[in-house]
């Protein structure tokens, strides 16, 4: 019997990636690829949202308003999302299949999309980052030299450092996450699902250097 993809599937995919990935793709045409990443999209502006200052520093602006214009934001970045998803699904898919996958567009743009899974759990460092960033405010007349003091007296370094990492562990965890996912989906080993990523990922700079060597000569 086919099951649609549920909520366990959000942790599951995080330690036995093929194992569910392969239950999504076998589970119907309800793969919640592209609602992953739209939720991973609304994860990711966590810390980039601070409705208080920005009402004090805004004050023309109403609350209503402001939460208006942060909603669409949200929106926005969460369609931008979804429309990278697919045209990296597009790129990924005859990289796949140059290595001897199978996969049609569509399993591909599943097992991309739930490989954005860590960022929904991002928030759990993000949320205490933004805690912190939220004390430490720059207003419109700062002075620059007292911020930056009180910046390191607050520990700041100490802070951006463990942001700057963090920030690259999920995004290196991702990466792996879609070589396990995309080499469910194609139907080969994990090995070629990671030269089909790296490869999707370095195809649009290959091609930019091209163009460009190509004017030049």
């Amino acid at each position: 019997m086919r099951q649609s993809p549920s909520l366990k599937d959000l942790v599951t995919i995080l330690y036995q990636p093929r194992e569910t990935m392969r239950r999504i793709l076998d589970g119907g045409r309800q793969r919640w690829g592209v609602q992953v990443v739209m939720l991973a999209a609304v994860c990711a502006a966590v810390n980039d949202a601070d409705v208080s200052h920005a009402g004090q520093d805004l004050p023309q602006l109403k609350a209503m308003p402001l939460l208006a214009i942060i909603a669409l934001g949200l929106v926005a970045q969460a369609i931008a999302w979804s429309v990278l998803l697919f045209v990296v699904a597009w790129m990924a898919t005859p990289v796949g299949r140059f290595l001897g996958g199978t996969a049609p567009a569509a399993d591909v743009r599943a097992a991309l999309g739930w490989s954005m899974t860590p960022v929904i759990w991002s928030p759990i460092y993000r949320i205490p980052l933004l805690i912190f960033a939220s004390r430490m405010h720059v207003g419109p007349k700062v002075n620059l030299h007292a911020t930056l003091v009180d910046f390191v007296s607050r520990g700041g370094c100490s802070v951006l450092v463990v942001y700057l990492f963090l920030q690259g562990a999920f995004t290196v965890w991702c990466i792996v996450l879609a070589s396990f996912t995309v080499a469910e989906a194609q139907r080969f080993s994990t090995q070629k699902g990671f030269v089909t990523v790296l490869a999707t990922l370095a195809l649009p700079v290959l091609v930019v250097a091209a163009a460009v060597l190509a004017f030049r000569s």
